[in-house]
């Protein structure tokens, strides 16, 4: 485990000004909770400080926004290409063929439309006046979409790009890496740190819906995986 890693991931996986190597970050992946944990004190604090001035709706707006204002969009890009392609009209060729298309369609349009919408409401939904469950809220979320990224790199057959390299460089010690990672996490989670194995189990599922959909899978698939895994997480921590 080389903790210089750590640099790579963020340079890769958020929008912090570092310089970092690609090929170093899909061999430092099991670092990735550090980002939740960013994700999570960051986000956590504006929405529980902003609420106590400006009102839970709008610190819901801004909490949510602010995780993209730190991790970016490359996975909503990617959860926006996938829903598009799942509209196409035709094979395996031609849904790759959407996929790959850089332009943002209707449906994809609509879809981040009520994923954030989705993810505004859960994070208005979980109440005042409590900073450890606004921080908590966050950082297991994101936990699960980062989890679901080790999940999808259990497979082998990907298309060319960015995903083929993440999984070329995975190992099976960097799970067990990642799960050792994750407790330092454990006294913001508590018993959510199981629900990490839930992001595993959909960014495997992901992997073998890019398979049967496109032939291979990609990083637009972990994307969407990371997406749809930390939407879960969300409705998780509000529904239990």
């Amino acid at each position: 485990m080389k903790i210089r890693g750590i640099k790579d991931i963020f340079s890769f996986f958020t929008l912090f000004p570092f310089r970092g190597d690609i090929v170093k970050a899909a061999n430092s992946i099991y670092f990735l909770p550090l980002i939740s944990l960013v994700v999570g004190l960051v986000s956590g604090f504006i929405r529980f400080y902003l609420n106590n001035f400006a009102g839970s709706l709008l610190a819901s707006i801004v909490a949510v926004l602010s995780v993209y204002l730190i991790t970016g969009i490359i996975h909503l890009d990617g959860f926006a290409d996938f829903v598009d392609s799942l509209f196409a009209k035709g094979g395996k060729e031609q849904r790759l063929k959407v996929l790959k298309d850089p332009h943002v369609g209707v449906a994809s349009a609509v879809s981040i439309y009520f994923l954030l919408t989705l993810m505004t409401a859960l994070t208005y939904r979980i109440g005042n006046n409590s900073l450890v469950r606004d921080i908590l809220f966050f950082t297991v979320s994101d936990l699960m979409g980062r989890a679901s990224i080790i999940g999808s790199l259990f497979g082998k057959n990907y298309h060319d790009g960015l995903g083929k390299t993440f999984a070329a460089s995975f190992k099976l010690q960097y799970f067990f890496y990642f799960l050792i990672v994750s407790l330092l996490l454990l006294p913001l989670i508590k018993f959510f740190y199981l629900s990490i194995f839930i992001g595993f189990l959909f960014g495997y599922l992901f992997y073998r819906l890019g398979v049967e959909l496109y032939g291979a899978s990609g990083g637009d698939i972990i994307g969407s995986a990371v997406e749809i895994s930390r939407l879960l997480g969300m409705i998780i921590i509000c529904f239990i």
